[in-house]
């Protein structure tokens, strides 16, 4: 069942498992050449003791993109964090295979996503929030500049 989660997975060197730790705040860790089982939709999970993960949901994201942030490829599988002999477990609950349309698909998420916080700020009274395009803009050549760099 978990084939197609695990064939795309597969070409991605890395995910993010994403959790909730036990303040309840939500806790990421990168894992390294995920083992991915494709039969049971398991996968062990490392992660550091200082980061105090609880049972419970969970999901993995892996990503990856060209450096002007297109090309941009997503798997996200939903689930649970398990605490088995000692270490952790990610156990798959759902999986929807990425989307063959792409930007398409991306965009009219996009569009719903903004369509959908509008009516939330408008129910609550809220104006959208500034946002303040000097300081992005100065972050983002720098990182440029860092980058060029190689920092």
């Amino acid at each position: 069942m978990w084939q197609l989660a695990s064939e795309s997975l597969s070409a991605f060197p890395e995910v993010v498992i994403t959790t909730v730790g036990i303040g309840g705040h939500p806790v990421s860790v990168r894992q390294r050449s995920p083992r991915y089982d494709a039969e049971t939709g398991e996968m062990p999970v490392l992660m550091p003791a200082s980061v105090a993960p609880a049972a419970g949901p969970a999901n993995v994201l892996a990503h990856s993109h060209d450096e002007d942030l297109w090309n941009l490829r997503i798997v996200r599988i939903k689930g649970r964090l398990e605490s088995r002999d000692g270490g952790w477990i990610f156990v798959s609950t759902a999986f929807t295979p990425p989307s063959p349309e792409g930007f398409k698909s991306r965009w009219l998420m996009a569009k719903a996503m903004r369509r959908s916080s509008s009516r939330y700020l408008a129910a609550r009274g809220l104006a959208h929030p500034k946002v303040n395009w000097t300081i992005l803009k100065r972050m983002q050549r720098q990182a440029q500049l860092n980058r060029r760099q190689g920092q």
